[in-house]
């Protein structure tokens, strides 16, 4: 299916969101999100609370990681993403999900095409994944593996060190990306 006009995804993971107990969505977060069609998240959202409240800038699918509360929603451990030619494939944990030898920095499984065609149901143009709270982009051949960090959680945190989403623009034979930084 083409795409009739540019399409821009907000990329998260790792927040841990626990409104009242926890991190919180802050201003400079909602802010940044703003204007985007479509939030994906990649799993340790916390609780349905957070998916609600991105809900109110554009709505939210994802997959589910070890915190997150039940939502159909983020229900499924292997997502892909079609948009126009542009495929996505997301994951909360790429070794987990037998695609990668180690996540930090990302190092893809031997088998990882074959893999992914087998989870993903062909070829895909990008691995979206988490669990790690440092954002990082690796290319190999024919492939992008792209980890958004965390917006609310970053590693380093204490150092200083800001929060991060990944910004999509996707139109018909295009595909860029960008990361966003939050300060603290």
């Amino acid at each position: 299916m083409a795409l009739s006009h540019p399409v821009t995804v907000a990329v998260l993971a790792d927040c841990h969101i626990h409104p009242g107990g926890g991190p919180d969505w802050t201003p400079q977060i909602l802010e940044a999100l703003a204007g985007v069609d479509l939030i994906v998240t990649l799993g340790d959202m916390g609780e349905a609370a957070g998916l609600d409240r991105l809900a109110q800038i554009a709505p939210v699918l994802g997959v589910r990681g070890q915190d997150d509360s039940d939502d159909p929603r983020t229900a499924l451990q292997v997502r892909v993403l079609q948009l126009g030619a542009t495929r996505l494939g997301c994951v909360f944990d790429p070794v987990a999900a037998g695609l990668a030898s180690a996540v930090d920095p990302f190092t893809p499984d031997f088998n990882f095409r074959p893999r992914c065609r087998e989870l993903f149901g062909g070829e895909i143009t990008a691995l979206l994944f988490a669990s790690t709270h440092v954002p990082q982009s690796s290319w190999f051949p024919g492939c992008m593996a792209l980890n958004p960090g965390s917006a609310t959680l970053p590693s380093g945190m204490e150092d200083g060190v800001p929060g991060a989403f990944i910004r999509l623009e996707v139109a018909e034979g295009r595909f860029d990306f960008q990361f966003v930084e939050i300060g603290r």
